[in-house]
């Protein structure tokens, strides 16, 4: 199962909607949307007391006005302000936009949904504004938009895609930096070693990942013998068993967060490429080491006896 551009790509906008909150949310948008629309859209900026009028976008040829919501790391746990924001956000673009607002938009980075608090505010927004079209944006809307660009412009707004080629051809020397990087984080956080058990038939269908997650792990199998071989040779002995407890760690920590299987796959690559534009030797680095740390069990859940069946 090789790794499309588009697979690295899926991973690529969901850390980088993770990692932009409010004003680089809302650039991000606008440069989405300047690429698909030309100067039809047009980028707002509040000017001094005056404001935004609740409106961060305007789309001119349909009447669309979109107002931004980018969460810290997509937390939706400020389900509160969100509700008030939808709310005056809209009233202000009623009252100052009447004349040009055909339809309203909350675009927002929640990756992993949205409370259903949000939806029963919007719902009832549209039903006290019943001329008007509502709607959010989010993680799907926006992928829609990106992948109807192009490949070049795709790869300046997520970074560049690991080829066949680049996968076929891991640079240890990343790995190993790669995996030192890791093992700061390990010795900061400390590690009790455990047991490490075989890993089971089916465990990418057990833990209900999508393509591209099964994707990752799957093309990755080709290099886990060499993250494998690399953690076996080294001078400190426990080395791979400490990373591995590391791993176990985060994942039931992501998983504690009631975070989808996607975003937990995610979540653990983040972890090991840090945060910022990952270049194609890094990507396929990471991917290994995910592969081995998959097939050891280490991450994610072991195939139960009903479950492999």
């Amino acid at each position: 199962m090789p790794m499309s551009a588009e697979d690295w790509w899926k991973i690529a906008l969901r850390l980088k909607l993770r990692q932009s909150s409010g004003d680089h949310f809302q650039d991000f948008f606008s440069i989405v949307m300047e690429k698909i629309h030309g100067s039809d859209f047009v980028r707002v900026r509040p000017f001094g007391a005056k404001g935004d009028k609740g409106c961060d976008g305007y789309l001119k040829s349909t009447g669309q006005v979109f107002q931004c919501y980018g969460a810290i790391n997509g937390d939706k746990s400020k389900v509160g302000y969100l509700i008030e924001k939808m709310g005056t956000d809209f009233s202000k673009a009623k009252v100052s936009l009447s004349g040009i607002m055909k339809e309203w938009y909350m675009v927002h980075n929640l990756v992993d949904g949205l409370p259903i608090d949000a939806v029963q505010e919007l719902n009832a927004i549209e039903a006290a504004n019943p001329n008007l079209t509502f709607g959010f944006i989010g993680l799907e809307g926006l992928e829609s938009r990106i992948y109807a660009l192009t490949y070049d412009q795709k790869s300046e707004l997520l970074g560049p895609a690991a080829t066949n080629q680049d996968s076929q051809n891991l640079q240890v020397e990343e790995l190993k930096s790669l995996i030192d990087g890791v093992m700061q984080i390990a010795e900061k956080e400390g590690t009790i070693l455990e047991d490490i058990e075989p890993v089971p038939v089916d465990k990418l269908q057990a833990n209900k990942l999508p393509y591209y997650c099964k994707a990752l792990i799957s093309s990755g199998w080709q290099n886990a013998h060499i993250v494998t071989s690399y953690l076996n040779s080294h001078h400190d002995p426990l080395r791979g068993e400490k990373i591995a407890k590391l791993f176990r760690d985060r994942y039931q920590y992501l998983k504690a967060q009631k975070l989808n299987p996607d975003s937990i796959m995610v979540g653990l690559y983040e972890y090991v490429t840090g945060i910022g534009s990952v270049h194609p030797e890094r990507q396929v680095a990471a991917q290994a080491l995910l592969a081995h740390l998959f097939e050891s069990c280490d991450i994610f859940e072991n195939v139960t006896a009903d479950e492999a069946s």
